[in-house]
């Protein structure tokens, strides 16, 4: 589930997943858990754009516990390789609740090649 909105600048929204167990009588461990991916971001000169990082906050009912909830900063660029479009972005993410499944800190340096279609 999601939900975007943007005016000529500005784009935001939220993605929304709940994971739950359906079948544990084999021993499977129960699931239940809500994840958030919210999305702000802001065009800046020259097709740059800031917003937030691809940040999933996570919170785990079974342990009622954020399992996950990290904050983080991402800035990217279209580009042309050759004939290919492409996306370049870094990001720098940290994570205030890092008890049993995420690292405290992120950096990540990702290049995306678009393929649209038209």
């Amino acid at each position: 589930m999601g939900f975007t909105a943007s005016n000529s600048k500005l784009l935001f929204g939220v993605f929304n997943q709940n994971l739950i167990s359906v079948d544990t009588a084999n021993g499977a461990p129960e699931a239940n858990v809500s994840i958030f991916q919210p999305i702000v971001d802001y065009s800046l000169p020259n097709k740059w754009s800031i917003g937030t990082s691809e940040m999933s906050i996570t919170y785990d009912w079974e342990r009622n516990n954020w399992s996950a909830l990290p904050l983080g900063i991402r800035l990217s660029k279209p580009v042309k390789i050759g004939n290919i479009a492409t996306q370049i972005s870094g990001s720098y993410e940290y994570n205030f609740q890092d008890d049993y499944v995420a690292p405290e800190w992120t950096v990540n340096f990702t290049i995306k090649m678009l393929f649209p279609l038209n």
